[in-house]
């Protein structure tokens, strides 16, 4: 019964982290963030959601006050959809081992009745 436990918890685990990677997967949705100086079309600072036409100062060098990298609103929506893709097949392919996994140790490990 102690193993039994052990190979439990060891696929529960699995299960819980592909869990969360698929509330992950399904938050990541909307607005793609900005995570450097949000510039407007104008190239003033812009709070809030990115819009499109923004950009992103990736890499912002406050000694000459320019970016040193940017990013469109496109490109980081398509970031975005690549990663939650990527969270999707993972938490997928985890809940499923999980799930497998405690079915086979619960199956392996019955009780064998004469």
């Amino acid at each position: 019964m102690r193993v039994r436990g052990v190979l439990v918890v060891l696929f529960v685990l699995p299960l819980l982290w592909g869990a969360l990677s698929l509330l992950r997967a399904g938050a990541a949705d909307g607005a793609p963030d900005c995570p450097g100086l949000q510039l407007d079309a104008e190239g003033e600072s812009s709070p809030g959601h990115m819009r499109k036409g923004d950009r992103c100062a990736l890499s912002y060098d406050t000694a000459t006050g320019r970016s040193t990298g940017t990013s469109t609103y496109d490109q980081l929506k398509f970031a975005q959809e690549v990663k939650r893709r990527s969270l999707g097949r993972e938490g997928a392919l985890l809940v499923l081992y999980g799930v497998a996994g405690i079915g086979i140790t619960f199956a392996a490990t019955r009780k064998h009745r004469s």
